[in-house]
């Protein structure tokens, strides 16, 4: 009983479906629920009277391509969400395992009768009369494939932009966290971007290097499997022939039993180096193996003995050995010896501490990072590593104003500036330098330098890819911005952080519509992700959908609402001087002056706006670089003041 009706009202339980409005209501209260999700929700009620294969809605709603059960089970997962169908037995899905799913719910009668009125419209506008419309408005997803790479080891993604969220400090720390499924990944729409590249680059040439599984027996050896798998991340990495994937995206399939087709599939990769690590007393032993990712068969596999602790550097240094060698990269003698390994095995561990709580990102974690790198430093203070760990925390720190502006940036300088004394190939140290060594003077050109120094050095670093979009963005350089941004997600190609930077780029650089639709792929992975709703709440303000900006502002904590953006965008700038009112006698208006002056802008309250902004330029706050572009102060552009200020931040044309 397939029905397209895009007229049609259906009926069940509390909610009802307009087709036409291509809207979902819970009794008087529109909810929220991606396009596809949707589609494939109308598609299941339409088709009640049967089972629903998982093959049917692959060719209905992926037009056949190669896709894997992941995008289909997120997309039915986020139904069920919306639903408060996740219990059982279920309400309205049901599952039929190996086979698909079926719409259980009882529908109105009346309303269904009109939907089996729409069967014969249907034949004539065709079955795939939706997925048509969608291309026509170019939002059809293309079946892109992953673009340049990203090295998540080193900095977590902050960038000199803010995240366009009214009162907190943008929570770029979410990478390593937070990841995009599959389908996220490869299903942006056919006008989003470059093609991603993976067919392009030569067999072997490409790897992701997995977590090593921990079978010590004890899950506190966590830290060490996941730091000497970053080791290696790091140090293959800086391989310039060799592509390969940041450690955000290799470690979505930690204790995942992943096929090496489905990985390499997945993250655009002709190898895999997978492995283990076992401990018999105080002995470690460390198995790898470089796997062929189209067929599962192991090209080669390292040495597996048994050795002391204080042996951890040498397996690492030969397995990389073997690993460049095997792939025929480069011969080992030919790759640069790394001087940063500390000869102490307890400065080691330390540091492999902080870096796992470094790679959790949050505010907490940072300082429990700061606290293990200071004590490998106090075992080993010519400990290379840990002064670049230290040195990207604070700049981290210094970037989403973690901290008051201008405190930490010269712990970050100092420690930057003793690793690179120590060990000059470090890319990590070089973009914390090309933060905290501009922000005196904004000077966009020389932090551009030492990004691209960054890369020089790791041309797999996807932070610096994603560091050197934000330049261009707040430049007002979108096109470059939107290159440099995918060239990262070909390096990480899983990662919620990249896909939050485009959202970014998008808003400031006034494509709704193009906000909107990754926002929604965001949604499809993480159903509740509030900063996707955010960005979604904006991206209709801007689109002026004010009825649907409202409704998401609504169910959005306060701490993350953009509800004075879109209440400014709808004529009533006025109020949203109260919300100005209270961020600045806030805690947070200590660290975020540039914040504060945005909302006195949104009411319409230059005076104030400008004493803020005079605030943050004092206090060298690193967010004021989206002076340019921030649509938040677009009621200060024709005021001379703010011309003055641009000049002072570079940013003048």
């Amino acid at each position: 009983m397939e029905t397209s009706n895009g007229h049609q009202k259906i009926v069940f339980g509390e909610f009802r479906l307009e087709g036409e409005a291509r809207t979902l209501w819970r009794d008087k209260e529109e909810i929220h629920l991606a396009r596809r999700p949707f589609e494939v929700l109308r598609f299941l009620i339409e088709n009640r009277e049967r089972v629903v294969s998982r093959n049917e809605l692959f060719d209905k709603f992926w037009d056949g391509h190669d896709v894997y059960d992941d995008a289909l089970r997120q997309t039915i997962g986020a139904i069920r969400h919306t639903l408060d169908d996740t219990k059982k037995p279920p309400r309205f899905i049901e599952t039929r395992y190996g086979i698909g799913y079926r719409f259980i719910g009882a529908v109105s009668e009346e309303e269904a009768e009109k939907g089996r009125k729409g069967d014969e419209e249907k034949k004539t506008v065709g079955s795939n009369g939706w997925q048509l419309a969608e291309r026509a408005n170019g939002s059809e997803p293309a079946n892109n494939k992953g673009q340049r790479t990203k090295d998540e080891n080193q900095i977590p993604h902050s960038a000199p932009v803010k995240r366009p969220v009214f009162f907190t400090a943008f929570a770029v720390c979410l990478i390593s966290l937070l990841a995009l499924s599959f389908f996220a990944y490869r299903r942006q729409t056919s006008n989003a971007a470059p093609k991603m590249l993976v067919e392009s680059i030569a067999a072997k040439r490409s790897i992701a290097i997995l977590p090593l599984v921990n079978l010590t027996g004890d899950a506190a050896n966590d830290y060490l499997s996941d730091g000497i798998t970053e080791s290696l991340i790091n140090e293959v990495s800086r391989i310039e022939s060799l592509k390969v994937i940041s450690r955000s995206s290799a470690f979505q399939f930690k204790d995942k039993n992943a096929s090496a087709q489905e990985i390499g599939e997945k993250l655009g990769v002709e190898t895999i180096l997978e492995g283990s690590l076992k401990q018999s007393g105080d002995r470690l032993r460390v198995e790898a193996r470089l796997v062929n990712a189209k067929d599962g068969s192991v090209f080669w596999a390292s040495d597996s003995q048994e050795r002391k602790p204080a042996d951890v550097f040498a397996i690492q240094d030969g397995i990389v050995c073997q690993l460049v060698t095997e792939l025929k990269v480069k011969l080992c003698g030919e790759v640069a010896p790394s001087e940063r390994y500390t000869k102490n095995v307890k400065a080691y561990q330390l540091y492999l501490q902080g870096l796992y709580y470094r790679n959790r990102l949050g505010a907490e974690d940072l300082k429990k990072a700061i606290d293990f790198y200071n004590q490998a430093l106090q075992i080993d203070p010519n400990y290379a590593l840990a002064h670049e760990g230290l040195a990207s925390v604070y700049a981290v720190m210094e970037l989403n104003s973690m901290a008051p502006p201008g405190s930490v940036a010269p712990l970050a300088e100092l420690h930057a500036n003793k690793a690179l004394e120590l060990d000059d190939s470090l890319a990590g140290a070089y973009l914390a330098l090309g933060v905290v060594k501009t922000l005196q003077n904004y000077d966009l050109a020389e932090r551009e330098r030492y990004y691209r120094q960054a890369l020089l050095k790791n041309p797999n670093h996807r932070t610096a890819h994603l560091w050197l979009s934000n330049i261009y963005t707040a430049r007002g350089e979108f096109e470059k911005a939107e290159a440099e941004a995918l060239r990262a997600q070909e390096i990480d190609p899983l990662s919620f952080g990249v896909r939050l930077t485009l959202e970014d780029l998008y808003f400031y650089w006034r494509k709704p519509d193009k906000t909107i639709e990754q926002a929604e792929l965001v949604l499809v992975a993480e159903p509740d992700n509030q900063q996707a709703f955010a960005y979604l709440a904006q991206a209709y303000a801007q689109k002026g959908n004010f009825a649907k900006a409202f409704a998401i502002c609504e169910k959005l904590s306060p701490e993350i609402s953009p509800l004075p953006f879109v209440l400014a965008a709808a004529g009533r700038a006025g109020e949203t001087r109260k919300f100005a009112e209270a961020y600045a006698q806030s805690d947070g208006a200590k660290n975020n002056p540039y914040y504060v002056a945005r909302g006195y802008a949104l009411s319409g309250d230059k005076e104030t706006a400008f004493a803020w902004l005079e605030k943050s330029y004092a206090a060298r706050q690193a967010d004021l670089i989206s002076l340019k572009i921030d649509p938040y102060l677009d009621n200060l552009r024709d005021d001379a003041r703010y011309q003055d200020l641009l000049r002072r931040v570079h940013l003048a044309d």
